[in-house]
């Protein structure tokens, strides 16, 4: 219940947050909140401040593994789990997708990384796409 709730108030922390330069995080709050998780959905994100919050959260928290990865697990599905499993099995599939969608991010994100760790905006990686087209 915990996890849930500290994964929740770290998704609305993000949201209200914004797109708000200002904010500066320390390692502490990369540790303790997901904040990665907004990270990847804002376009000004620095690529290796994700990465170094993404790092650091999975330093001190359990990273999901992946589905049917677990001995087991499809007999453990099939049971009828108590109230506070059935809890944990679904922060953990949020987390789960949350993993993936950051991991195709990274992936999709590399071509476009500055040297300082900008991201280009879908503005000049669409311009940059059109001077390729052309050629």
């Amino acid at each position: 219940m915990k996890r849930i709730f500290v994964i929740l108030l770290s998704s609305l922390l993000i949201y209200t947050a914004g797109a708000q330069q200002s904010l500066h995080y320390t390692e502490k709050d990369y540790a303790r909140n997901p904040l990665w998780i907004g990270m990847i959905k804002d376009t000004t994100t620095n690529f290796f401040e994700a990465e170094k919050a993404y790092k650091i959260y999975f330093k001190n928290h359990d990273k999901p593994s992946g589905e049917n990865e677990d001995i087991g697990e499809h007999a453990k599905r099939e049971k009828h789990p108590s109230k506070r499993e059935q809890r944990k099995m679904q922060a953990d599939n949020r987390m789960r997708i949350e993993v993936k969608k950051y991991e195709h991010w990274r992936d999709m994100m590399r071509p476009y990384i500055q040297a300082d760790g900008r991201i280009l905006t879908p503005s000049e990686r669409l311009k940059i796409w059109n001077e390729q087209k052309v050629k």
